[in-house]
């Protein structure tokens, strides 16, 4: 359907692609990797004709249709969502403009001419079947998620997210065959990525995408492609796959690469030796020309350095962080809390999990203190200091400071050489400190305010979409250092791998209040799944589906993923039971026994501990009863 022959594509400071040669063909769903600035966005760019290679041929299919949505929204118009949306046709929104002012000139002055003009724009529009494509735009539409009412509305009102499906709806419109997104859940929250999975997971056509979100990838593609020393490497499988063979392949052409240079060096040795006697010139020059023929290995590279993480560690906080009773927050007329009763304690990493527009971001506010309760209690542990990454942190960093300016300015006690090394670690070294803020990228903002933001120790992280715009190297290295982050966590992220790395609870957000689950990201699904089987089985009258699942054999993913949390589940409840002991002990040796609040305290603590195992028991039995049904 599309080839890619021999591309060449140089810019003066780099060569992105030299030679490189890719064919796509209809059911192929592709997900491209390589490090930040390998060519991914530049791929894309030239297989939908937005740039054209410097040598090579990017060979189309005849009446081929593609459809572009780029990592960044093109500006839209301040047309409502419905006519936006038909843009995707100008032509006939252009009749649809041109029928309207003929259709009033008709009401204050009805002439033959302006009739037979109005009759040829009719027959135009009805060629261009403009009222199938504006029926067809609506179902797009309410297929993404807008209401009837809403399509009205004007594109200006929408978030980025929203946004962002209009841009697709655009896109669908025209019925590519062929759809490139790139990067497209950067704007989306946790649900709307659910969503966009579950589409996409339906669509019929081909689709090649650019995503840092392993989970988002996994579910998605059926082929990877890797660009790695300026070629195109297609792999089949999906990203876990990709990952075990990518290491195969590195392994392969670092032997192939040093066999090489050692027939180069032996080569060169004979070279040298018999240059000047007759006796041996043709057998020389023979190998001059083997040497000058030969197409060289590129020097083994390793895998892309992801961030090396070395934050501050806080001192003991209090047991409990946060305590909110009775807690009310309202905008105007709209209630986002009502008489809310919540308390988290020490050492608890906990992620954020609701529909849009349910209270995440404003919780985290409430407990930062950007925002204030309409009424009710919220206590701040004694001594526990607040560090607080907000959606919008990277517009708060001052353009016109440098990388290391603005480290500075937060950690005045520090020497040069402690900042340059604190921003190494932030993968900013040499002359790259020096760089001006207003000109980084994306994932180079996130990654300095993460690093100003974890200058000074805190007790509690506020976390809202950290990740955003970051690579997958490090994303991995902002994972393992919120795991083994000592204090406590609130998260709200859209990457399911990073909720399920760093988590030990999940709050469920609704209009209904808050739900407390005594576990990771994963481990909220299946209690959820839990809770639904009752009524789903009193609402089943035909059993044969129920039979069907239980005698269906799990693939080698889910029993990987179920073992997995079968080992992170003992860890977690070995921790638990150490805790119960010492509290156990606690509560019948208490060192202040005459103090009723702090036997109290300690007593439900011990509550919640015993709780949370045994939620931890019935968890572990379900998942070894469905592994021994394999």
């Amino acid at each position: 359907m599309i080839r890619l022959e021999n591309i060449v594509k140089t810019y003066p400071d780099k060569t992105l692609f030299d030679g490189a040669t890719l064919s796509l063909t209809r059911q192929m769903r592709v997900g491209l990797v390589g490090a930040n600035g390998s060519g991914k966005t530049t791929l894309l760019q030239l297989i939908n004709g937005l740039d054209t290679p410097d040598s090579g041929n990017v060979v189309q299919e005849k009446n081929i249709r593609l459809g572009y949505l780029p990592q960044e929204l093109v500006e839209m118009t301040n047309r409502s969502i419905l006519d936006e949306t038909i843009l995707a046709f100008p032509r006939i929104v252009e009749i649809e403009g041109e029928i309207e002012k003929l259709n009033d000139q008709i009401t204050s002055s009805s002439t033959p001419d302006l009739l037979k003009k109005l009759g040829n724009l009719q027959h135009q529009y009805e060629e261009l079947e403009g009222w199938r494509v504006r029926d067809r735009a609506k179902k797009i539409l309410s297929g993404l998620g807008f209401k009837p009412h809403q399509v009205t509305q004007s594109v200006h009102t929408l978030s980025g997210g929203w946004k962002m499906r209009v841009a697709l709806a655009k896109i669908l419109l025209v019925e590519p065959d062929v759809l490139c997104l790139d990067e497209p859940t950067n704007h989306l929250d946790l649900d709307a990525t659910i969503w966009l999975e579950n589409f996409l997971n339906e669509w019929k056509g081909a689709l090649v995408l650019i995503s840092h979100d392993r989970y988002f990838l996994n579910k998605i593609v059926n082929h990877i492609v890797d660009i790695h020393h300026r070629k195109l490497f297609l792999f089949p499988g999906d990203h876990e796959h990709f990952l075990g063979e990518r290491v195969l392949l590195r392994e392969q052409q670092a032997a192939s690469y040093k066999n090489q240079q050692k027939k180069i060096k032996e080569t060169e040795t004979f070279i040298d030796r018999f240059r000047y006697k007759n006796t041996k010139s043709t057998q020389v020059q023979s190998r001059i020309k083997m040497l000058d023929k030969m197409e060289k290995i590129d020097t083994p590279e390793h895998l892309a350095k992801g961030m090396s993480l070395n934050i501050p560690q806080p001192t003991r906080a209090p047991n409990e962080i946060v305590v909110l009773k009775k807690a009310s927050k309202y905008y105007d007329e709209t209630k986002v809390y009502e008489s809310l009763d919540l308390t988290i304690l020490r050492n608890q990493k906990i992620c954020l999990v609701g529909p849009n527009g349910a209270g995440k971001s404003t919780l985290i506010k409430i407990i930062a203190g950007v925002e204030d309760l309409t009424s009710g209690l919220l206590k701040i542990g004694t001594g526990v200091d607040i560090n607080y990454f907000a959606q919008h942190q990277l517009e708060m960093l001052d353009p016109k400071k440098t990388i290391y300016e603005t480290i500075f300015a937060t950690a005045t006690d520090w020497t040069m050489t402690q900042i340059r090394s604190y921003l190494g670690g932030f993968l900013f070294s040499g002359d790259t400190v020096d760089k001006p803020v207003s000109v980084l990228s994306g994932g180079e903002k996130v990654r300095l305010a993460l690093a100003k933001m974890m200058v000074h120790p805190a007790h509690l992280l506020l976390l809202d979409e950290p990740t955003n715009h970051l690579d997958m190297e490090s994303r991995n290295q902002v994972e393992d250092t919120l795991k083994n982050y000592d204090g406590t966590l609130l998260l709200i992220s859209h990457d399911r791998h990073l909720l399920n790395t760093v988590s030990n609870m999940t709050l469920e957000i609704t209009a209904g209040g808050i739900k407390e689950y005594a576990g990771n990201y994963d481990y909220y699904l299946w209690k959820k799944s839990q809770d639904l089987e009752p009524s789903m089985e009193n609402k089943q009258e035909n059993t044969s589906i129920n039979q069907e699942k239980e005698q269906r054999k799990f693939d080698y993913k889910e029993k990987k993923q179920f073992t997995n949390r079968l080992n992170k589940i003992e860890k977690i409840m070995h921790n638990l039971e150490v805790e119960l002991e010492l509290k156990t002990a606690l509560e019948a040796n208490p060192p202040n026994s005459s103090d009723y609040i702090e036997i109290q305290k300690v007593i439900e603590e011990k509550d919640l501990l015993e709780h949370q195992i045994l939620e931890l028991l019935e968890e572990q039995e379900s998942l070894l009863k469905n592994l021994s049904k394999e």
